[in-house]
């Protein structure tokens, strides 16, 4: 079946609204310093396994699923990270630190010359990129009904994102998850009077293959498109490193969770306001999710896939 895919030449709106970094300096735009050790290329924090209702908490609270299938989604294909609004050099220290984060937590490589797939924009207007994300290309701020739009586009956070999620039946048909653009779809009944058949239209729908049991349906769901914004003037005097891990972070996972604390370091925590456990790099906890998060069956439902979250985490942690 045919994929629907809408690509989405975003460049034209970040000319005037990514602007030049006020971003504290870093002590290395290029190599983030290492705190304690190193897995497969990636800084991590050694963490004390947290308890287990910390970790299935976690994946609770930080895990979002896409809203038209109701499942965890990820990357199927490769990421293609593309930077704007700070210094060439940076922007290329930073899509190479997501590509090598995104690569030690099993998500497949994409080819040296590909399509941009995340766009991360550090800006002193991030409201004003919204607004023309909403009024240009409004898909790009995910699965939502109209009459939220300006709600979804309202930017609240120092570093926030909008995914961009697909659906993939039971046959392999992948359906682009717009809400705002449905596909629709035809359907002819044929009667012993009416033999030539009536027409009838559904606008709003489209037709998926679907296997049913308590455990899943067969489906699964795909991360399309991810948009980070950053905003300077909130994150000014962290340090750069910090800022590029929380957003690589945000660039391979889909949440809804920003400026949460998280009972442990966790680069999560970044922005949190008043939060005792953050931490300037990824942390082996947060590196376990990633991986947790690329290893489980997507096909499952959201509670076994949030069930197997925490049990991958808790197994590439070390606990017993």
């Amino acid at each position: 079946m045919q994929r629907h895919v809408r690509w989405l030449g975003f460049s034209c709106l970040m000319l005037g609204l990514a602007v030049g970094p006020s971003l504290a300096q870093p002590d290395s735009p290029t190599a983030p310093k290492p705190v304690e050790k190193s897995i497969e290329g990636v800084i991590v924090t050694a963490p004390k396994i947290p308890p287990e209702k910390i970790v299935h908490d976690f994946v609770a609270s930080y895990t979002a699923p896409s809203p038209a299938s109701g499942k965890v989604a990820r990357w199927h294909g490769g990421v293609c990270p593309r930077v704007t609004g700070l210094p060439v050099s940076w922007n290329n220290s930073i899509a190479a630190r997501v590509r090598e984060i995104a690569l030690s937590a099993g998500v497949p490589k994409a080819p040296e010359k590909c399509r941009p797939n995340i766009d991360i924009v550090f800006t002193q207007n991030p409201q004003g990129l919204l607004d023309e994300v909403r009024a240009a290309k409004p898909w790009m701020l995910g699965y939502h009904d109209a009459a939220r739009e300006k709600d979804i586009a309202t930017v609240r956070h120092a570093i926030q994102s909008w995914y961009m999620t697909q659906t993939v039946d039971a046959n392999g048909g992948v359906f682009t998850d717009d809400k705002l653009r449905p596909e629709g779809f035809y359907l002819q009944v044929r009667t012993s009077s009416a033999p030539v058949g009536n027409t009838f239209q559904f606008p709003d729908a489209h037709v998926e293959s679907w296997s049913g049991s308590r455990l899943g349906d067969e489906r699964r769901s795909e991360l399309m498109y991810v948009l980070v914004v950053v905003d300077l003037a909130k994150v000014d005097g962290i340090k750069l490193s910090a800022v590029n891990d929380d957003v690589a972070m945000l660039s391979l996972a889909q949440t809804a969770s920003f400026e949460v604390c998280q009972p442990f370091a966790s680069i999560t925590n970044l922005t949190a306001p008043g939060c005792g456990f953050k931490t300037d790099m990824l942390s082996a906890i947060d590196l376990a999710y990633l991986r947790a998060l690329y290893k489980i069956d997507f096909r499952d439902s959201l509670i076994e896939q949030r069930g197997d979250l925490a049990f991958e985490m808790k197994k590439s942690l070390g606990a017993p």
